[in-house]
């Protein structure tokens, strides 16, 4: 039988390395004040994702951000787009989902080009090498902020649950959170989602 204090050892030892599978793998945490309609699709590292689609009259403004374009010593914001539908993917090239839908998101911002702008956001590269390999390898050709220290993403902290990688936000033409996906995300849905979006719906 373990003593009272081994016991107690133990029970640490497991919190502490499901709180780093979690950090690893990411989470989705969904809030009361937020669901308008939600749905999921399977495969995000054993945590179902989670799309959230909000009403035009609930929407709030997204915040304009700005940082460094992987790959370039230009600065991007999310003002440079303002006025169209913008689709916002966060990202690292260390994370295996994001690896998954990296394909679906290349083919979405082929398919609705013209109607949507992709924008990505890597997160938790700490050296622009293994995200620029990723792009090139992924045949990915919208531009990405890199953000290595996440503050990009503080500015999100509302709308981005800070493990949460891959997520995807579609701000609609007015500069509103339409639609988030914690997860990874099919070509099929996205495309129908920034349809829905552009249409004003």
């Amino acid at each position: 039988m373990l003593s009272r204090s081994r016991s107690l050892s133990l029970s640490k030892g497991l919190s502490l390395i499901a709180a780093v599978v979690l950090l690893i793998t990411g989470c989705s945490v969904s809030t009361a004040d937020e669901p308008t309609r939600s749905s999921g699709e399977n495969g995000y590292v054993g945590v179902q994702p989670q799309l959230t689609q909000i009403k035009p009259a609930d929407r709030k403004p997204a915040p304009v951000v700005s940082g460094p374009e992987l790959g370039t010593d230009k600065t991007i914001s999310t003002a440079d787009y303002a006025g169209k539908v913008l689709v916002i993917n966060v990202w690292g090239s260390w994370c295996a989902p994001c690896r998954k839908e990296a394909p679906d998101l290349r083919e979405a911002s082929e398919e609705t080009n013209g109607k949507a702008q992709f924008l990505g956001i890597t997160s938790r590269d700490f050296a622009q090498a293994a995200p620029m390999r990723f792009v090139e390898e992924q045949k990915i050709t919208y531009p990405s902020i890199f953000d290595p220290d996440g503050a990009t993403l503080l500015q999100f902290s509302r709308e981005l649950p800070p493990s949460a990688i891959p997520t995807t936000l579609i701000i609609d033409a007015e500069g509103r959170v339409a639609v988030r996906i914690l997860g990874p995300i099919t070509k099929t849905t996205l495309v129908d989602m920034i349809d829905d979006v552009a249409d004003g719906k």
